[in-house]
């Protein structure tokens, strides 16, 4: 099955989201705006900062010296200056960049506050220049074919809670907020803004975490009632399973959103499970294609695809950890659960698949998804909480396996024939039954790609 075009589709307004991968060069951001001027429905563009820059930015709010400080700057400053002689953009971005590069040295020289509320906000502001200049370069070389190409700053638009690192959005004040950017489209402006930030309830910078920029595309969709959001990333399109571990992985023309928001949870890295909420909330197909490579197609994710296979996908999650709890103490009791779960709530431990007994409790724990207050994914203290009242036992080194589908639960054979395509190697943890979409299983780290291999050769 084939995806009609997106040009060959009329819609009444549509967003299109381009990562950092789409705005690593001069070239790269061509290539975005052609697929831009190539499209019939009116697009608000949401832009990432250019590939690289963010992890500078990180290190900048991190680090303790002023000429470590100035180092990172230097680069990113280079990096922008280099882009905009590469497109030979106009005056009014040469100096919007100017501004915005002499605003973050300003904050880079300044002294470091003291406070963690202060220290939040500073890093987030710090944050936010990437996507503030990657958006003057894109919307430069978009003037060079259409001169009422403008910038717009996402932060009169995205209100949030005022949580730095991870804010949350005013659903209510962004979509009264957005509704002249609806009208603006409709008359045919053509506006890029940026992913990643917003503004809190007393003006300052906020950032949306992780996966922050498709989620911003998902919010400003949603809030001006788009027909489609279009994710255009490195890649042609969501796979079978991770093309690196097989090289067989086909694309998939189609998905549900189901299906998609299973595959962005267990490991499918093309997009982050948030990001599909508000297009999920609101209706609103999402299409996710190859910025270099547009001709290829892509993967349609909605409510009603054609087809609705058992089994659609494989995905794979790595680094886990398996956490064992026992207690003779469970059996009959009542508060164990919750007595556990707190402790890991106090640590910031982001517990995944749960399976119980009478007398034991087995968790996953993703490396990534924790931060256990700044240590490891099982930081002592913690240990010696839980170890006050059961015993515990700690495995790692796994990979988390998903078969993504429909009605997996429906099928009787789908579990022992998928069981059975992963021997020989030792099966640590089953899941099912939670989801209609999704059947879970743990295996070592070295087993994990010859498993995925060889149940996909069943697909």
């Amino acid at each position: 099955m084939s995806v009609t075009p997106i040009s060959n589709q009329i819609a009444t307004i549509q967003v299109a989201k381009f990562g950092g991968t789409s705005m690593a060069d001069a070239d790269a951001i061509r290539a975005c705006v052609a697929i831009i001027c190539a499209e019939k429905a009116p697009t608000l563009v949401v832009v990432s900062a250019c590939a690289g820059i963010t992890n500078r930015l990180i290190a900048i709010s991190e680090s303790r010296t002023l000429v470590e400080r100035q180092r990172l700057a230097d680069e990113i400053i280079q990096r922008h200056q280099h882009i905009a002689e590469q497109a030979h953009v106009d005056t009014r971005c040469s100096e919007a960049l100017q501004q915005l590069h002499q605003q973050l040295i300003d904050i880079i020289v300044a002294p470091c506050p003291t406070s963690t509320v202060a220290l939040l906000r500073r890093r987030d502001l710090i944050l936010s220049f990437g996507e503030r200049c990657s958006s003057e370069l894109f919307a430069a070389i978009w003037r060079q074919y259409n001169a009422s190409a403008t910038c717009i700053d996402a932060r009169d638009y995205l209100s949030t809670d005022g949580r730095h690192g991870q804010a949350s959005p005013d659903w209510v004040a962004m979509q009264k907020a957005c509704l002249p950017l609806q009208q603006r489209l409709q008359a045919g402006d053509a506006m890029v803004t940026q992913g990643f930030i917003g503004s809190g309830p007393e003006g300052y910078t906020t950032t949306l975490g992780r996966g922050g920029s498709d989620y911003s595309a998902a919010l400003f969709a949603a809030a001006m009632q788009a027909q489609r959001l279009n994710i255009w990333t490195d890649v042609a399109g969501i796979y079978t399973t991770d093309p690196r571990v097989c090289e067989d992985a086909r694309p998939l023309a189609e998905i549900s959103f189901a299906e998609a928001a299973e595959l962005a949870t267990f490991g499918a890295k093309v997009l982050h499970p948030k990001s599909l909420k508000p297009a999920i909330e609101h209706g609103i197909d999402v299409f996710v294609g190859h910025s270099r490579k547009p001709e290829q197609g892509g993967t349609l994710i909605s409510a009603t695809p054609v087809e609705r296979p058992s089994i659609r996908a494989l995905a794979l999650r790595r680094n886990q950890t398996l956490l064992t709890v026992h207690s003779v103490d469970m059996l009959h009791a009542t508060g164990f659960l919750a007595r556990l779960f707190d402790v890991l709530a106090r640590y910031d431990v982001s517990v995944d698949l749960v399976t119980t007994s009478e007398v034991s409790i087995a968790i996953t724990l993703d490396e990534e998804g924790s931060k256990a207050n700044g240590d490891t994914v099982l930081a002592e203290a913690m240990l010696t909480e839980l170890q006050q009242f059961a015993h515990v036992n700690i495995e790692s080194g796994l990979t988390l396996i998903a078969v993504i589908g429909n009605d997996i639960g429906h099928f009787g054979d789908i579990s022992p024939s998928v069981l059975q395509a992963a021997s020989p190697a030792t099966i640590r943890m089953v899941c099912q039954g939670a989801s209609h979409h999704n059947l879970c299983f743990l295996v070592d780290d070295r087993a994990a790609d010859t498993v995925v291999k060889k149940l996909h050769a069943k697909l």
